[in-house]
């Protein structure tokens, strides 16, 4: 009985299964190219997954209008209208390639810092840095780092009673800059008070400050036990900790994932396993052409609710300091920046760190960012910058403890 039906199925619908069976095989040779591909998936195999969705989907939607099932047929007939508007871009994008990309956590114990905080560098190590664009090189440089994972500052003077900890990304850290052209650097050398401590680091934000400040008691790595503590702030921070598609993509998807619970804010792993859902939307569809075309993001916009949990990690961040260290010098300082805010995302930003009694510095309007402030190929400032920036920062401060 069984036997006979399948028989008349096929006899009823031989060019339905026609179709679907080439479909199927091109689908076959397109996993089979892929998965042969090292890394970069070239424009030719990506023709073949297109064209081997394309019948699949048009012929099953031919099966269910042949059927009359029109709520199926609908559903299908718009699968084929998104894949035609994937594949219009793809041409207009020019063909490109995609990139395979493992997304999957780290390979450390558990009780390893990159568990806790996120990205660090490897302790007790020495990275060379050199960026060459056009024949030009841009900087040729060696970060040093310690055995607590952060870069070294050098200089330490101990006749110096006051500590001065930098927290944040690229900026703090000093991308392209040696040791002793870094913002805290030149902070330091800007007094006989402070010795400065690095703990800034290639695309962190104010979730990878509160983790470590959660994970580890710096007070038992700095040596003097006052001092101030400054979170360089850079608006694409907001991005970064809120775990947009790009930045989760791009590199975040290990890193600490906090969100507001009732009002709290939690920490919930990193952002690959604290929010499997969305992560996994996000990793199927950033490299598609529309996506690409339409230069999407999501969330779409930043709204009142980041803001508020960006301010509430910066928070707990202060929080943290104060235990650790006992007093209130934490300050979010705005670093001048060539992305332009809109004046009410910055009134909303500063709104917040005022509400919930979070001390800033403003520097975003102290110098135009522009060419002559970075390393030329690089957007990131150079040394110059981090001279006119520390001293500007240390009066700014010394002022606010008068």
């Amino acid at each position: 009985m069984i036997f006979q039906k399948l028989l008349d199925f096929i006899k009823k619908n031989k060019k339905f299964l026609l179709w679907f069976f080439l479909g199927s095989s091109l689908l076959l040779t397109y996993k089979i190219l892929y998965n042969c591909a090292y890394h970069e998936v070239i424009w030719q195999i990506r023709c073949i997954g297109y064209l081997a969705f394309l019948i699949i989907i048009t012929s099953i939607f031919m099966y269910y209008v042949q059927s009359k099932k029109i709520i199926l047929a609908n559903i299908f007939l718009l699968f084929d209208l998104i894949l035609l508007v994937e594949i219009i871009c793809f041409f207009l994008l020019g063909l490109p390639s995609c990139f395979k990309k493992d997304f999957s956590p780290p390979k450390v114990t558990e009780d390893h810092i990159a568990k806790h905080a996120g990205s660090v560098p490897y302790a007790d190590s020495v990275y060379s840095a050199l960026l060459v664009k056009q024949n030009d090189t841009v900087y040729n440089v060696k970060y040093s780092i310690d055995h607590f994972h952060k870069r070294i500052t050098p200089g330490h003077d101990s006749s110096k009673k006051n500590h001065s900890i930098f927290f944040g990304c690229s900026i703090a850290f000093g991308v392209g800059l040696n040791d002793d052209q870094t913002l805290a650097y030149r902070f330091q050398q800007e007094s006989d008070q402070f010795n400065s401590y690095n703990y800034g680091l290639s695309g962190h934000g104010p979730n990878n400050m509160l983790a470590r400040l959660k994970y580890q008691n710096l007070s038992k790595q700095v040596v003097e036990k006052n001092g101030v503590a400054f979170y360089i702030f850079f608006f694409d921070h907001i991005y970064r900790s809120i775990g947009t598609m790009s930045r989760y993509s791009e590199w975040v998807f290990n890193e600490p994932y906090y969100t507001m619970e009732n009002d709290e804010l939690v920490r919930k792993k990193g952002f690959k396993d604290g929010r499997p859902i969305i992560s996994k939307i996000y990793e199927l569809i950033y490299q598609t052409n529309i996506v690409k075309y339409f230069k999407l993001d999501f969330p779409l916009r930043l709204n009142k609710n980041h803001f508020d949990l960006v301010c509430e990690m910066i928070k707990e961040s202060k929080k943290e300091y104060q235990k650790q260290f006992g007093n209130n010098n934490f300050y979010c300082v705005m670093y001048p920046s060539h992305v332009n805010w809109t004046p009410e995302d910055f009134k909303s930003f500063k709104d917040c760190l005022t509400k919930k009694g979070i001390d800033y510095i403003d520097l975003t309007q102290y110098i135009d960012y522009s060419y002559k402030y970075t390393l030329g190929g690089d957007p990131h400032p150079n040394a110059n910058t981090n001279q006119l920036l520390a001293k500007e920062l240390m009066a700014r401060y010394l002022k606010l403890k008068q």
